[in-house]
């Protein structure tokens, strides 16, 4: 994910905090902390049967998926890049349904395999060039 980017797909998102400086790991890291966040807003808008939260949660979650999806870069990341491909258009697909359905279990069920995957990625980090 280019640094540009990435910042871009944050103000369209309307973030509500400043990634300006944070390298490529720490803006997915941001990503998936924002999309995970506006899983459960959804998942509650949803139960509460709160409508225009719903859809503005949505539309986040959306948002950032596509930015996640965009940033894939297959080249370099071979099989891991298509599988989440693959993962984040199963998400995309899972949402809009739960989404027309009025479905928190299935907002769940997405929360639930993004959740796996953000706390895969923040095992990643950054390694220390130093250390040896």
């Amino acid at each position: 994910m280019y640094h540009r980017d990435a910042i871009k797909a944050y103000q369209e998102a309307e973030q509500d905090f400043l990634v300006e400086g944070a390298d490529p790991h720490c803006l997915v890291q941001i990503l998936y902390t924002e999309l995970v966040l506006s899983l459960e807003r959804t998942y509650f808008a949803i139960d509460q049967k709160d409508y225009v939260a719903k859809s503005t949660h949505i539309t986040k979650v959306l948002s950032i998926l596509h930015v996640l999806a965009s940033s894939l870069d297959f080249d370099k990341g071979g099989e891991v890049a298509i599988s989440l491909a693959r993962l984040y258009e199963w998400a995309r697909r899972r949402v809009i349904e739960a989404s027309r359905d009025n479905l928190p279990p299935v907002i769940e069920e997405v929360r639930k395999a993004i959740s796996d995957i953000a706390e895969a990625w923040s095992t990643i980090g950054h390694k220390d060039p130093r250390a040896a």
